[in-house]
């Protein structure tokens, strides 16, 4: 009997635990679409009528880039969701090769895409450095587009893989004491298969672009610290502002590192781990849900954050829509006047019809007993005794 009131209370915990991660989930995507959303608003507003930003147009682009590809991650993370409340996935076998296809894009494009964001950051930076060789320049940017390359063509192999071996299979699972048919969206690829993608998932994803992404940012604010200790000021004024702007910049990549190491850090880890050793109950299932859930919390808060501290982005931003009112502003003017100047002729026109009217029609009785109208001469009409007078007709 004690035994299975533990039992029970045990069940009741994971199913309060499943409906918290559940309800994580919701969150991340509610508040995900809401920040996206946002943030192509900003950004896209800049890309399209901005054309001499200060900000660099490639880092405009890779920000609206992620955008989307997040909220398309976010949209089909809503299936998983459902998945979670129906026990059942009904979508069909092309929509759960999809959903692996968009978890591609989730785990190697944004980061690869964000490693771009940090190289332009950091070339940025560097090339108005007077100490820089081009030399070795060019050397690090035909490193780059290699790897570039070979990530693109990884991402390409993943993607095959994925239409190849994610599909639909249906699995007799017992709840509450009965056999239940349950249909998942799995992806298992046979042996070999396995893995080699989750090594080039990992090398790729993870291992060089977490090394790159790193290296790339933390050496901002070494190179900016370098050039303003070279630069010799005579007022302490601009050297304390110097030594603010680098601190702040100091923090800003400090926060980027931090949250994307926080975020892809644990799911890799706990990927191998339950890849090496399978779960084998329902707490090792629900921490997987959890590190899973990670890099879907880096993908909604990452535009969010670039966005948020890049001071260009807003500033250009503001430009642009107080620019796009005063453009309103004077089409609704001129809009107005138009149609003011139409109202006015018509209604001189309507005048000058008025006035202009009881001069033609408009008849006055004469003491003869002949019709005449104003100003006009109009014939007499002579009456016949025998017959009653005919109705008076005007000739004009």
């Amino acid at each position: 009997m004690a035994q299975r009131k533990r039992s029970q209370m045990t069940t009741d915990i994971i199913s309060v635990a499943q409906h918290v991660i559940t309800t994580s989930y919701i969150t991340v995507i509610l508040f995900g679409n809401i920040g996206n959303v946002w943030v192509s608003w900003k950004v896209g507003i800049v890309f399209v009528f901005d054309k001499s930003s200060l900000v660099p147009r490639n880092i405009v682009m890779l920000i609206l880039f992620i955008c989307v590809a997040d909220l398309l991650v976010l949209l089909h993370l809503t299936l998983f969701v459902h998945f979670q409340f129906e026990k059942q996935w009904i979508f069909g076998n092309i929509v759960c090769k999809s959903f692996y296809c968009i978890e591609v894009v989730n785990k190697l494009i944004i980061p690869l895409a964000l490693l771009r964001i940090s190289r332009e950051s950091y070339e940025s930076v560097r090339m108005t450095s007077h100490k820089c060789s081009k030399k070795r320049r060019s050397i690090w940017n035909i490193v780059f587009q290699l790897y570039s390359v070979m990530a693109l063509i990884a991402v390409g192999v993943l993607t095959i893989s994925v239409l190849i071996f994610a599909e639909t299979r249906t699995y007799e699972i017992p709840r509450h004491g009965e056999l239940t048919a349950v249909t998942m969206c799995i992806f298992h690829p046979p042996h070999p298969y396995a893995m080699v993608f989750n090594i080039l998932a990992f090398v790729f994803g993870y291992g060089f672009t977490s090394a790159a992404y790193m290296y790339f940012y933390l050496r901002v604010p070494m190179i900016l610290k370098r050039r303003y200790s070279s630069i010799k000021t005579t007022s302490s004024n601009s050297t304390r502002f110097n030594h603010q702007s680098i601190l702040k910049i100091r923090h800003t990549v400090n926060a980027f590192v931090v949250v994307y190491m926080a975020c892809w850090t644990p799911y890799w880890a706990l990927f191998w781990l339950f890849f090496t050793f399978p779960p084998s109950n329902n707490w090792m299932v629900i921490i997987s849900q959890m590190a899973h859930l990670l890099p879907y919390i880096s993908c909604a808060a990452y535009p969010i954050i670039l966005t948020f501290i890049n001071k260009g982005i807003r500033n250009a931003h503001s430009t642009i829509m107080t620019s796009q009112r005063k453009k309103l502003m004077t089409i609704r003017a001129g809009a107005y006047q138009m149609i003011t100047a139409q109202l006015g002729f018509v209604q001189t026109w309507l005048r000058d019809d008025n006035t202009l009217a009881p001069t033609l029609i408009r008849p006055r009785w004469s003491s003869s007993g002949s019709v005449v109208p104003t100003e006009i001469h109009v014939e007499s009409v002579v009456e016949d005794e025998e017959t009653e007078p005919a109705a008076p007709q005007i000739y004009l």
